[in-house]
């Protein structure tokens, strides 16, 4: 027999967080679910069940299976406070833990179960089985590109053609396998605003491209203030402009906004793609390709996992403590999760991975051979499409705060270049989500305090700042106006 523990959060309105006065009792003004109380600041389960049922770990009471057929678990007896797991015997602690998730609380967990009949939910996004059929190659070929354009940017001078790269314009820019194929990045950016014909977004990183290629024929040089050269952080040599910008560095993570970001959370989530409002709908019969990638909708959602970068059968891998088994946004996600769980009782990247794997069980559970079969929970969709769509914009602001941290307390200019670099970068894209809790307006604000210019609201922006002479206060300022998105992130150890 086992004894294991398992967390039982719920949303508890904090009056640190927010602007409540508080007294002596710390369970004035909580509100809980039936079956639960508040004894003394703990979460405490009081359901009494009948005979014949037995009490589930969310407080429910349940039919015991004993009274149905055989109980193989009759002679397991479990200590107070654990309740007994039908499965495998083992006896499982009630814990419920006093977290207060916030702005993250899950949507999800406000909505309750999922009743999805006799469809069985897996524990991935087991796009080669049970979710069957289903692709999103396009994605895992851009990712792959863009893992082979970071690899040459700290080539000593850079030969590898990287404003081409972004083009790919023959199709043929790239040497991995994985890279190779009909796809490409810049299109992916270019309709961020293809309805007004204006490619600035893209016609931008073409240009940061070409002044990292340029920059780094000073392979030779140290790079001082007003100087290009390298700067070297631990054993990795990096290409600085004259203003100390790394160029690579809000390439890639810059990146992530109008690629990843934008193409996940405001193109294919939403509700004309993967939601409701796609005209093919869910059901067989108006997919262009039902045996290839599934029914229209499917197929948005499958696009959206894409970007996230993640390995579909393994992440979040907590044995890979350096990645989790994600490229990209979904590694970083995975890096500040713990963090995240530690403070909010919520982490992300297995958050993230639950929605994904939930909504597109809803709709091959839902799914139709034509629209009059379609049976899909709308409202849990939403619900887990709301969960992606915070959970990602999060771990895109903990690295933010994260880099920012870093640069603050570092010790030498070299690792304060490098580390800065990277939050502006992060801080960008997070501008690229029109429903997200912070606004284009207000990331640019956040990227004034650290002298962007106020006038110059695109990427050309960042060659308008001095590096070298930004300030710990500056920084700090920015930290500030980042949690106002973001409350109590601030006070996280990112």
């Amino acid at each position: 027999m086992l004894i294991k523990n398992i967390r039982v959060s719920f949303l508890l309105v904090s009056c640190a967080l927010f602007a409540f006065s508080c007294n002596n009792d710390p369970c004035e003004d909580i509100t809980l679910p039936a079956g639960w109380t508040c004894e003394d600041g703990n979460i405490v389960c009081k359901t009494t069940c009948n005979t014949g049922e037995v009490l589930s770990i969310d407080c429910n009471c349940i039919t015991d299976a004993s009274t149905i057929t055989p109980d193989p678990c009759v002679d397991v007896t479990c200590p107070a406070g654990f309740v007994k797991e039908a499965e495998t015997c083992d006896c499982v602690e009630i814990m419920p833990v006093d977290v207060n998730a916030g702005f993250l609380a899950s949507s999800l967990d406000v909505f309750g179960s999922v009743d999805l009949g006799s469809f069985a939910i897996p524990s991935f996004f087991d796009i080669e089985g049970v979710f069957a059929p289903g692709a999103y190659n396009g994605q895992i070929r851009r990712i792959a590109q863009l893992t082979e354009i970071v690899s040459h940017t700290r080539d000593e001078p850079i030969t590898f053609d990287i404003p081409a790269a972004l083009i790919n314009e023959n199709r043929d820019q790239f040497m991995t396998e994985a890279a190779m194929g009909n796809s490409d990045i810049r299109t992916k950016i270019d309709e961020l605003n293809f309805d007004a014909g204006n490619t600035s977004v893209a016609d931008a990183f073409q240009e940061l491209a070409a002044k990292l290629v340029e920059t780094s024929v000073n392979f030779n040089e140290t790079a001082s203030n007003g100087t290009a050269g390298m700067i070297t952080t631990g054993s990795k040599r990096r290409h600085v402009s004259a203003n100390g910008l790394e160029y690579a560095q809000i390439l890639e993570k810059g990146l992530y906004g109008p690629l990843l970001y934008d193409q996940m959370v405001d193109d294919y989530l939403r509700p004309s793609q993967a939601g409701p409002d796609n005209p093919s709908g869910n059901n067989e019969s108006a997919s262009g390709d039902y045996a290839s990638i599934g029914t229209d909708r499917q197929h948005r959602w499958d696009e959206a996992f894409g970007y996230l970068g993640a390995n579909a059968m393994t992440y979040p891998n907590p044995d890979n403590t350096s990645t989790g088994d994600g490229q990209f946004m979904a590694n970083y996600i995975f890096d500040f999760s713990d963090e995240t769980e530690e403070a909010y009782g919520i982490n992300l990247s297995q958050r993230i991975m639950d929605a994904y794997v939930l909504g597109r069980a809803i709709l091959k559970a839902g799914e139709g051979f034509g629209p009059s079969d379609e049976n899909v929970n709308e409202a849990a969709l939403e619900a887990a499409r709301q969960d992606i769509k915070l959970y990602v914009e999060a771990g895109l602001a903990a690295a933010a705060f994260h880099y920012l941290n870093l640069a603050i307390t570092d010790v030498t200019d070299d690792d304060k270049l490098h580390h800065l670099s990277e939050a502006y970068g992060f801080i960008y894209s997070l501008a690229f989500n029109s429903e997200g809790r912070m606004t284009e307006a207000e990331a640019y604000s956040v990227l004034e305090e650290i002298g962007w210019p106020a006038d110059n609201h695109t990427l050309s922006g960042i060659y308008e700042i001095n590096l070298w002479e930004v300030t710990d206060a500056q920084m700090d300022a920015a930290r500030v106006k980042l949690d106002g998105s973001f409350p109590g992130f601030i006070n996280v150890p990112f």
